[in-house]
């Protein structure tokens, strides 16, 4: 078997080849590195550019011998490549202007959900975006009830004078550390035995899943949950979807009212 193309060919295919495989090798080392939207842009890249290897390997071994309809396959190989690449870079574009330049909608008291009372109260779920927490602090600032917020980010709440916030950090013993998930439960129900006609908010649920496992969480949440119902108040957890497996989503959606 010899080559049956020119020597500038050959090096021209190999070149190719090698910076693809590069680029590959890149995004394939780093599959598992990293967690909700740049996981799935890495995969995404690693499956469509290992469609391109797979082309330009078959374009070298095309410089020895005649490969039958390498055409067509190449052409199909090629298209599905770019194709894939291109709508994996557009779709982690839109996924970052969701994140990060969200669109304010402010929502009004009267959309907000309510018992057969009429006042907010239940146990609810915000799979938290930026443009979903903007549309939180709207309702909070419209139905202006006491408020204990958990967080990681207690400036977010400055100018709403009704809401109380406690930090969650390990760095401080001016806050509370993510372990202590009995700290928190004990706040949130002190609270709301003081503000029965209140709300308590917990955004930062990726935070605690980082030094808890999702069972003492989840235990943690609907012992909380049972606790507060009771009282008339309401209980609002913040979750990045992308954060949780399907199961993990599925047990919270059982217990807590999307929001």
């Amino acid at each position: 078997m010899g080559l049956i193309v020119s020597s500038s060919r050959l090096i021209y295919d190999i070149s190719m080849f090698a910076v693809i495989a590069y680029v590959w090798l890149f995004f394939l080392k780093r599959w598992n590195r990293y967690v909700a939207e740049l996981k799935f842009f890495v995969q995404e890249a690693a499956i469509f550019l290992s469609i391109a290897v797979i082309g330009r390997t078959i374009d070298i071994i095309d410089d020895f011998t005649e490969v039958p309809y390498d055409s067509a396959i190449l052409s199909i190989l090629y298209g599905v490549s770019i194709f894939g690449v291109i709508y994996t870079i557009v779709h982690y574009v839109i996924v970052l202007e969701r994140r990060y330049i969200p669109t304010p909608k402010i929502p009004s008291n009267e959309s907000a959900p309510k018992g057969a009372d009429g006042r907010f109260k239940g146990a609810y779920l915000v799979f938290g975006s930026k443009a979903k927490m903007v549309d939180l602090f709207g309702l909070l600032r419209s139905l202006k009830m006491p408020t204990l917020a958990f967080t990681r980010n207690p400036h977010l709440y400055e100018g709403m004078d009704f809401v109380a916030t406690v930090w969650i950090t390990q760095a401080t013993d001016s806050g509370v550390p993510p372990t202590k998930l009995h700290v928190i439960q004990e706040q949130a129900i002190n609270f709301v035995r003081e503000n029965p006609e209140s709300i308590v908010v917990i955004d930062c649920l990726e935070y605690l899943m980082l030094y808890n496992e999702f069972p003492a969480i989840f235990k943690f949440l609907v012992n909380l949950k049972d606790y507060i119902l009771p009282t008339g108040a309401a209980l609002v957890i913040v979750v990045d979807e992308n954060a949780l497996d399907e199961r993990q989503k599925a047990l919270l959606l059982r217990e807590f009212e999307p929001l």
